[in-house]
């Protein structure tokens, strides 16, 4: 029971330290970067759910128990800074999103209206001039 707590406990420890990153991370906006974090949050909340899958089961038989458990309390601010952090990030990361979508749509404006300019086709000239 503990064992399980102890495991999900930590696993949103670590969501937490690696959630912590993004803010520096989109100051850089390098998109590797970026995509590398975004992989290994998928990891994490992968693993997350694994851990609380167990845990619902010992949850529900030993509620009484755990609700009052350090850990478990723990584990209720884990989740707390989790949401925290998120409404801190989203504005941001929409923001971001609403730029990058502005360029892309500039860009394809940019090639649409380049498509349009068509050169006329060169016809081979004759020298006017005879020969002799």
């Amino acid at each position: 029971m503990e064992n399980c707590l102890k495991r999900s406990v930590e696993q949103y420890r670590k969501i937490v330290e690696h959630a912590e990153q993004l803010g520096v991370l989109l100051k850089q906006a390098d998109p590797e970067i970026l995509l590398g974090y975004t992989e290994r949050l998928r990891e994490l909340q992968d693993e997350a759910q694994q851990h609380d899958q167990a845990f619902v089961r010992v949850f529900s038989q030993h509620a009484s128990e755990l609700i009052n458990h350090p850990l478990f309390i723990e584990r209720e601010q884990l989740f707390e800074k989790i949401v925290k952090l998120n409404h801190l990030l989203l504005p941001r990361i929409r923001g971001m999103m609403a730029v990058t979508a502005h360029e892309i749509s500039q860009i394809k404006g940019g090639r649409t209206a380049m498509a349009g300019y068509h050169q006329p086709p060169r016809k081979n000239r004759r020298s006017v001039r005879g020969i002799g």
